[in-house]
């Protein structure tokens, strides 16, 4: 079996593979080890040192959260000094919960996420090695080398009972750490709705229904449709073509804008050369004609009428009428009829109190037998995919159906060309069976390492970074209102493509192959020859593990690829916008990417960590790089764009399970296949133990999951509780009891195991409520900052489609001393179009200067949270 197959690359990442020389027998060696792991430290050591070496002199790449103007001044993380090492001890005394202060719940949950996949393996290494190595060692059979130390040498039927003691224990245990989890993740999310900074904006007292009746919409109708605590509502209104021509009449203005730097820079030149030759005539420079119009017309930027062929014109005359008649249109069809409301819309309310938001939220649905989502909380109007919303609802089915069809087909067909990438890291060994490919041996040792070890990782790399991407745009296209749903449903997409791919096509390519001929000629040897091939599989992923958690994590960290792109785009940039645009851009956070890429690495250890132990502890190692370089770059360098609050994490978390299975059902077919009969029984007890827990933890939880059941919001149950189940109303502990124990769905178990469940669950989510509670306190004392309340006029627009009341964008563009600058400004001003010229500059050899410093950029807007 090869170490590296080609297909094992479906997470996009790029690594070079071990040639397998130091293999005999098909077995893995800790010489093939140790020569994968040896180039890929020295490339990591090199990254790291570029890094070190480059890093405080390209603050704006790696450092972006210390100083830029996109990042509020109170959520940038502390920098002394920009020189020398003094940032790696403020990164090392930043605790993670600075990351949740000041970043985002989300990425806090991330790193959260990342702790916990270490520390279940080193549990399971803790477990595994000290009974399973022994077991493995002395299981009778012929493997050598590292293979021995897998199930695949293992014999003697009785070798089994230390792997079923280890899987109740070891995947139990699993199950709980998960349910555990779900419930202190319901405390953390309780707090942070809590917190005073979240409580106080807007969008946390304001509920999206899509497929809303038209009366529904109307503002008149909007208490009896929502409450009387209903407060404001906003209709989401036909926009018809508004979209496109908005797109057009901003891209006239910014062609407007890089014409008009053009024409300010030819000045200039114009000036500066005429002036070297009034100098050296000894003459003065030009005209007082001339200096009124410093460019000649034949030299002002031009552009044609229709591309390539059409009539060469004024490039700003034309683009000034453009965007004059485009502002026209616009208002024309904004005041039209038929921007009114369609028959099924959306609607955003808005009400009294975050308590009334959550009730409205949890008792009101339009679309209550539709198997789809139709009402959404706390959505910010940038997360708003503006186009989905007024959708009917058949075509939201229709869409969100097609689109999963799509994923399925393409998830399934994608494993030919990946596993047809993947024969070729196995050409040596077909060539010995396959004639026709008998010419691979006689290649050069060079060529034939470039063909099986550079090529296959390269090819599938590059397929696979744009799965992601694809899956993040079909699911903008299916009908998701968000892009946090968007982003949610892409996480489920991915992480099936995951599995399936990195895992189980892997698996198979990797262990199977060599063996394809001999189950042909012999069916009824498969199960014995798939058994000695399954944990030859697993060896692949001590190579796989360790070229993750070393190379690739110190790229993750170098980040050479963004540290390029942004010196290309800036010496691209022109116009005084393009170049503020380039400097103020930073990464963000694609949580469908991240955390399904992630989840799988924890899924392959789990479902390994009986088959080959030692697979565990290269997973804890290999991650633990990976948590060092995500945690830097979410103290450094990366800004939440996409908040799923929590919800992200709360599905990575339901995914984990997923190991637990396979590593079962691997287990139930290997000892099927030494013939354990009783180890297999009991090896399926337990697989249907861990469903019936899993689906029992996912009907209990649900509720408090997607309603997050905060007790201080539920006043209204208590007459109802103290009435229906005998309690006594002034028993407020006894009420609440009750009332958490009906949202788990308890009360259908015999007392008092209701009241013993309900306590100690609660327990659990009341500590981390807590603690998350104090630490997001600590954070607003530590800002002391109040947000601005909003005006009447922003609050009647702020739930609006952009459509509706965007404006055409304020041009910018650079001052220069023969005031060019200023005539555009008031020609544009005479066209409705208004202009600056604050903020920038051209000198006298004609470069343009930019005034970093964001508070003095005329376009700059600080980023708020509405």
């Amino acid at each position: 079996m090869n170490p590296l197959s080609a297909s094992s690359m479906a997470d996009g990442t790029f690594t070079v593979r071990d040639g397998g020389g130091h293999r005999d027998s098909g077995s893995t060696s800790g010489q093939a080890i140790l020569a994968a792991f040896i180039p890929t430290f020295i490339t990591a050591v090199v990254y790291i040192a570029i890094f070190v070496g480059i890093r405080n002199r390209y603050q704006k790449i790696y450092a972006p959260r210390t100083f830029l103007g996109t990042v509020p001044a109170k959520d940038r993380t502390p920098q002394e000094r920009v020189s020398g090492g003094h940032w790696f001890r403020d990164f090392r005394q930043l605790p993670d919960r600075f990351v949740l202060q000041h970043n985002s719940m989300d990425a806090y949950l991330y790193l959260r996420f990342l702790k916990a996949i270490i520390g279940i393996c080193v549990v399971g290494c803790c477990l595994t090695w000290p009974i399973l190595f022994p077991i493995h060692a002395t299981g009778g059979g012929k493997a050598t080398q590292l293979d021995r130390l897998t199930t695949g040498n293992i014999v003697r039927k009785g070798h089994w009972w230390a792997h079923v003691a280890v899987a109740w224990v070891f995947f139990l245990g699993i199950v709980a750490f998960i349910a555990w989890e779900r419930l202190r993740l319901i405390g953390i999310r309780q707090a942070y709705y809590l917190s005073d900074e979240y409580a106080s904006r807007l969008s946390s007292r304001t509920v999206l229904w899509v497929n809303a009746p038209r009366d529904a919409c109307q503002p008149e109708n909007m208490q009896k449709c929502f409450g009387e605590d209903a407060t404001k509502l906003w209709a989401v209104r036909d926009t018809g073509d508004l979209e496109s021509l908005i797109e057009k009449r901003n891209g006239a203005a910014y062609a407007l804008e890089r014409a008009e730097l053009d024409l300010i820079i030819q000045a200039v030149k114009l000036h500066k050369d005429k002036g070297q030759l009034a100098l050296a005539n000894g003459a003065n420079g030009g005209s007082d004609l001339e200096s009124q119009h410093p460019v000649p017309r034949r030299k002002r930027p031009t552009q044609r009428e229709t591309p390539l062929v059409g009539k060469k014109v004024d490039a700003i005359d034309k683009s000034r009428t453009t965007v004059g008649e485009l502002a026209e249109r616009i208002d024309a069809r904004r005041v039209a009829p038929s921007r009114n409301v369609p028959e099924h819309s959306a609607v955003f309310v808005a009400f009294n109190s975050q308590p009334a938001a959550h009730r409205a939220y949890q008792e009101i649905s339009f679309q209550p037998r539709i198997p789809m989502q139709d009402r959404f909380l706390a959505v910010q109007p940038k997360e708003v995919l503006w186009h989905n919303l007024a959708k009917p609802v058949t075509e939201r089915l229709s869409k969100a159906s097609l689109a999963l069809t799509f994923v399925i087909v393409f998830t399934i067909f994608f494993s030919i060309p990946v596993g047809l990438i993947g024969t070729i890291s196995n050409v040596e060994k077909l060539a010995e069976t396959v004639s026709w490919l008998s010419w691979v041996n006689n290649l050069p040792p060079v060529l034939l390492g470039l063909l099986t070890g550079l090529l296959p990782p390269f090819l599938v790399s590059y397929f696979v970074s744009y799965v992601p991407k694809l899956f993040r745009h079909i699911a903008k296209l299916s009908g998701e209102p968000t892009t946090p749903q968007a982003e949610l449903k892409t996480q489920a997409w991915y992480f099936a493509f995951q599995v399936f791919q990195v895992f189980l096509v892997t698996t198979t390519a990797s262990g199977a192959l060599p063996v394809v001929k001999q189950i042909a000629q012999n069916p009824a040897s498969a199960p014995t020859l798939l058994a000695e091939s399954l944990p030859k599989a697993s060896n692949f992923y001590l190579t796989y593990f360790i070229l993750q958690g070393t190379a690739s994590a110190a790229s993750n960290v170098l980040n050479y690829s963004d540290l390029f792109q942004y010196l290309f785009d800036d010496y691209m940039a022109k116009t005084p916008r393009e170049k503020y645009s380039v400097h103020a851009q930073m990464k963000g956070t694609p949580w469908a990417s991240w955390l399904p890429k992630f989840t799988n690495l924890l899924v392959i250890a789990i479902a390994y960590s009986c088959i080959a132990p030692l697979v565990v502890g290269f997973a804890a190692v290999g991650i633990s790089m990976y948590y060092l370089s995500y945690r830097y770059n979410l103290l450094y360098v990366i800004l939440t764009k996409v908040d799923t609050k929590g919800e992200a994490y709360k599905r990575a978390l339901q995914q984990v399970p997923t190991g637990v299975y396979l590593a079962e059902l691997c287990l139930i077919g290997l000892m099927s296949a030494s013939g354990a009969t009783a180890q297999t029984a009991l090896m399926i007890v337990l697989l249907l133990l861990t469903a019936v827990i899993n689906f029992i933890l996912d009907r209990m939880l649900r509720p408090l999951e997607l309603y997050l059941g905060v007790d201080i919001w539920q006043e209204m149950e208590v007459p109802l509780l103290a009435e229906e189940d005998g309690i006594n109303p002034n028993d407020q502990q006894a009420l609440h009891g009750a009332s958490h124990s009906r949202r788990l769905g308890l009360i259908i178990l015999p007392k008092p195991a209701p009241r013993v469940l309900s306590d100690f669950f609660d327990s659990i989510i009341s500590a981390g409520r807590m603690q998350a509670q104090d630490w997001l306190s600590d954070s607003s004392a530590a800002r002391g900052e109040d947000a601005e309340p909003m005006k009447d006029e922003e609050m009647e627009k702020v739930y609006l489609a952009p459509a509706l009341t965007s404006k055409t964008p304020k041009l910018w563009i650079p001052s220069d001393s023969m005031g060019v600058a200023k005539r555009e400004i008031e020609e544009n001003k005479a066209a409705g179009i208004t202009t600056t010229d604050e903020g920038a500059e051209i000198d006298e050899d004609g470069k343009m200067h930019w005034d970093h410093d964001f508070e003095q950029v005329p376009i700059f807007k600080k980023p708020t949270r509405i």
